[in-house]
């Protein structure tokens, strides 16, 4: 546990860094110097004429990303000073000097500000993403919180005009049930996996089970992907029960899956609904079908088929994340 958080801070720190001007900052900068310098001697020992300023740009580097830019011209300053005294001929003193050696030192020096230059807009840039993060997770809590208050305001009045309907309300109240389960999922991670029957298990739950039937071996799927996957199949679905089979009392649906070594196929295929025909223009619900899965290297095309649509989804597998010790 401790070395995972011990790495969970380091993370953080490469992420957000220090505080600019901090004196942790400066002190992270001389840190690196001091790092260079002890590799640099220990390069001394196999290859004493070499770059004298070779194990210094890393140096500057780590520091700007860490410490920001008054870290990385510490680092700058400290470098060249350390560098040209112990390793740049004649060493230990600071004169004589050769043309070449002040052509070195201006280099470095001009090196060193490009990688400062770019260290500042990786940081600027981290910090954006940092703010974009923070303000979606803040969006999605809020429209969780806003869509159980309003399934439950829903579920109030149901419960308020079926009274005396009991077999209508334990159907509708089972629907709402499963809408709000798949809501939750939606916004929460499951470090041990969530099974990919599950997932469609719990999207299809507000359409029965006698008209739909599923067939795959368990899959357990991590990170990301359970929540995308349920949103695709939450569309399909979606769109089943308005145009497609689930429409009809005599419409079927049947989702397979296989897998090989690093990849899953899914096959949806609505048959017995009504007749499908190719929609005249591309709709959000198809674009998002087909699209939100790009960015896990995976796939979804859609048929629209006479018999009903088919939708073919191709992910790789996902890896459990690594667990606490």
């Amino acid at each position: 546990m401790a070395r995972r958080e011990f790495a969970t801070g380091l993370g953080a720190a490469v992420r957000r860094g220090l505080r600019p001007h901090s004196p942790a900052a400066y002190a992270f900068a001389i840190l690196c110097v001091a790092a260079a310098t002890a590799l640099r001697l220990a390069t001394d020992l196999i290859a004493p004429n070499a770059v004298p300023f070779a194990t210094y740009f890393p140096a500057v580097l780590v520091a700007s990303l860490i410490g920001g830019v008054s870290a990385g011209a510490l680092a700058t300053l400290l470098s060249g000073l350390v560098a040209w005294w112990i390793f740049v001929p004649p060493r230990y003193d600071w004169f004589p000097v050769s043309t070449d050696q002040i052509v070195s030192l201006c280099l470095f020096v001009a090196a060193s500000v490009v990688i400062i230059w770019i260290a500042e807009q990786y940081r600027i840039v981290m910090r954006r993403l940092d703010e974009e993060e923070h303000y979606r997770q803040v969006i999605v809590d809020e429209l969780g919180h806003r869509v159980k208050n309003k399934l439950a305001t829903i579920h109030t009045i149901l419960r308020h005009e079926l009274r005396g309907h009991d077999k209508i309300w334990d159907s509708v109240s089972g629907r709402l049930r499963a809408l709000s389960a798949a809501d939750d999922f939606l916004v929460k991670s499951d470090i041990n996996g969530v099974d990919l029957r599950q997932i469609l298990e719990m999207e299809l739950q507000p359409y029965g089970s006698t008209r739909i039937s599923l067939q795959g071996e368990p899959v357990l799927l991590f990170a990301k992907l359970p929540a995308v996957l349920a949103l695709v199949f939450h569309e399909l679905a979606t769109n089943a029960a308005k145009f497609g089979s689930l429409s009809s009392p005599d419409g079927h649906l049947a989702v397979s899956w296989r897998y090989g070594t690093d990849r899953i196929a899914v096959e949806w295929t609505e048959s017995g609904g009504p007749s499908v025909r190719m929609p005249s223009r591309r709709s959000f619900g198809s674009n998002l079908i087909e699209r939100s899965l790009d960015g896990f290297g995976g796939s979804a095309k859609i048929e629209f088929a006479p018999a009903g649509v088919i939708c073919r989804i191709a992910f790789p597998r996902t890896k459990a994340p690594s667990a606490p010790d």
